[in-house]
């Protein structure tokens, strides 16, 4: 298929969002742009995932309507700029974005094929706290209280819309990750 298609990667802190990404980008030909945030560098962002703006910065990108996705409040701004999403286009037709349920309405907005996967718990607080203790990302009590309650809130408010709209939706605290990546290669066949 020469179509463009958008693969979003959604889900709480810890799910896996990330060890799914590096999977598909080293098994297929898809390309991640980078993604913009606000917020302080964490310990345990990924190298070059980010570009890290000013909030003045993020906010002139939104008004000018440079932004393909954002979310988030006060100094904790997200978002996908147009242009690095287009550049990844130039060179495949498949590109793999991770965005926030809060982004659900704007990603079913855009214009291109579409593929939502939800990496989730079936326990929300058990998943996280279990990865946090397993994980290669371990961060302190306070910032995992944090995401913690950050991840409650936004399934209270979005996980219907996300759950309704995805295309795949896997419980990352029943699946191991390769359970998780042969899940998902049978929905990437559509696009393949």
């Amino acid at each position: 298929m020469n179509n463009k298609s958008l693969i979003a990667i959604t889900g709480p802190s810890m799910a896996g969002k990330t060890t799914l990404t590096n999977k598909l980008v080293n098994n297929y030909n898809f390309l991640v742009p980078k993604h913009i945030t606000t917020r302080e560098k964490r310990i345990d962002d990924i190298e070059g995932f980010y570009r890290y703006l000013s909030v003045d910065d993020f906010i002139n990108l939104k008004n000018k309507g440079e932004l393909l996705l954002y979310s988030g409040a006060g100094d904790r701004l997200y978002g996908i700029l147009k242009e690095d999403c287009e550049s990844c286009f130039n060179k495949s037709n498949k590109v793999l974005i991770n965005i926030s349920y809060k982004d659900i309405m704007q990603y079913l907005n855009i214009n291109y094929e579409k593929l939502l996967i939800v990496l989730t718990y079936k326990n929300v607080l058990n998943g996280m706290i279990e990865r946090n203790k397993n994980g290669v990302r371990k961060m302190s009590n306070d910032e995992l209280y944090k995401r913690i309650i950050a991840a409650q809130q936004d399934y209270i408010n979005y996980f219907y819309l996300v759950q309704k709209s995805c295309d795949c939706l896997i419980y990352t605290d029943e699946k191991d990750e390769n359970e998780t990546f042969e899940s998902v290669k049978k929905i990437i066949k559509r696009i393949c």
